[in-house]
């Protein structure tokens, strides 16, 4: 939990955070509850839902890459980065809850692996068969998950439109250092006008989440997210105005919620046995 501290906000920040309140407040309607059902650093949050069936009209993303779609039996989409293993394969990550499903009253569900042979299917936009689930976790604050690929499957390292990533970006600037950030997601409506996006970040002091301003949808959920020089910060996850710790260490608020992805690489890492290394390409 974040000890909750004051100081003088600057006025546009304090704008930008109200102001973008009503506005996601209107995009939770797109077929989602706008109830809290699940928490970012310990603040209330609600995870980006996972329509039932690709959405109409998305943006275009072939293949498997970041920013393209994935199914699975809970719904649709975004895939984030490509890992080549140490087991010799090769993993794509999304979101946690894209397979282990969204929590109806709130809270964790947990973590989940799959052997090889054994896990969910995992699909593509044209329904066709990619890999299998190998593991999953929604347990704050952690969202994120691992499809193995099959051996044929062909797969590209750079995320649509944006390129990248580069390396992996785990810098915590504080107080007055913001960070655009980047990502190519599916999102219902605005994912078919701007499926290529950009959010602004007020700091990015914790190492395990980063709050920003932004617009997301159904459909996003478990996109990759860069900074602007093209690394790896984490997986966009949740919608609602995030405000963790307002103070000297830096300004972590925002309407949309990513969970950074070092901590939940090397989790998987460890419960897995396998080492997992980010495959890169460069920025466009």
């Amino acid at each position: 939990m974040f000890a909750r501290k004051t100081f003088a906000i600057p006025a546009a920040f304090i704008t930008l955070i109200a102001g973008a309140a009503p506005a996601q407040a209107g995009l939770l309607d797109l077929g989602s509850s706008s109830s809290t059902n699940w928490t970012l650093g310990g603040v209330p949050c609600t995870l980006i839902p996972v329509p039932a069936a690709a959405p109409f009209g998305i943006g275009t993303c072939p293949g498997v890459r970041p920013g393209a779609i994935v199914v699975s039996d809970v719904g649709q989409c975004t895939f984030n980065f490509l890992f080549l293993g140490s087991d010799g394969s090769r993993y794509i990550g999304t979101a946690g809850h894209c397979i282990l499903g969204t929590p109806p009253f709130g809270g964790d569900v947990g973590e989940m692996a799959w052997a090889p042979g054994t896990g969910p299917e995992a699909r593509d936009a044209g329904g066709n068969r990619i890999g299998e689930f190998a593991y999953a976790i929604l347990q704050d604050p952690k969202d994120f998950s691992l499809i193995r690929l099959d051996a044929q499957v062909e797969a590209s390292a750079g995320m649509c439109h944006f390129g990248g990533p580069t390396a992996i970006n785990d810098d915590q600037p504080g107080l007055f250092q913001p960070v655009v950030l980047n990502w190519f997601g599916n999102g219902v409506g605005v994912g078919a006008v701007v499926p290529a996006r950009s959010a602004l970040a007020a700091g990015m002091p914790d190492p395990d989440h980063v709050f920003a301003q932004g617009a997301a949808t159904p459909g996003d959920s478990g996109s990759g997210v860069i900074s602007s020089d093209g690394r790896a910060v984490g997986v966009l996850v949740t919608l609602g105005v995030h405000t963790a710790s307002i103070g000297f260490g830096g300004l972590d608020a925002g309407v949309i919620g990513m969970t950074r992805l070092t901590p939940q690489v090397e989790r998987a890492q460890a419960v897995l046995g396998v080492n997992l290394d980010l495959l890169l390409a460069p920025v466009q």
